[in-house]
């Protein structure tokens, strides 16, 4: 008696509705960008001058090397403890023989989706 609705009335709540959330997206669109201008590095913006280089030329092998040098030596030291924590020794009582790269046979997105999923069943 009172509670049929018209095709009318229907689309009068559908035009509506919709016009409700293309304002909202607008709104959500229009601050995104404000805060991204906000957030810009005086660094990052076209006026600024280029960043003078300086070390000379000559140096830039040996510097990345030294670099990838330390990095090994980096990535050795946190492999050497984050096995000893696992095992819950002291670091010297592990004796790392070599460490070597594995080729990854699934990608990244997978590997952290079968963590999540044995992460979630414990």
């Amino acid at each position: 008696m009172g509670n049929e609705v018209t095709m009318g009335e229907a689309l009068i709540v559908t035009v509506v509705s919709m016009g409700v959330v293309f304002v909202v997206l607008i709104l959500i669109s229009l601050t995104i960008g404000f805060l991204k201008s906000m957030g810009v590095d005086k660094k990052e913006t076209k006026g600024a001058a280029p960043v003078k280089q300086e070390k000379p030329v000559k140096n830039e092998k040996t510097a990345a090397a030294q670099t990838s040098e330390v990095d090994e030596e980096e990535l050795i030291a946190v492999i050497t403890a984050a096995i000893a924590n696992s095992l819950g020794v002291d670091i010297p009582e592990i004796n790392i023989r070599s460490i070597r790269r594995t080729p990854q046979a699934t990608t990244v997105w997978r590997e952290i989706g079968k963590q999540e999923q044995i992460m979630g069943r414990m």
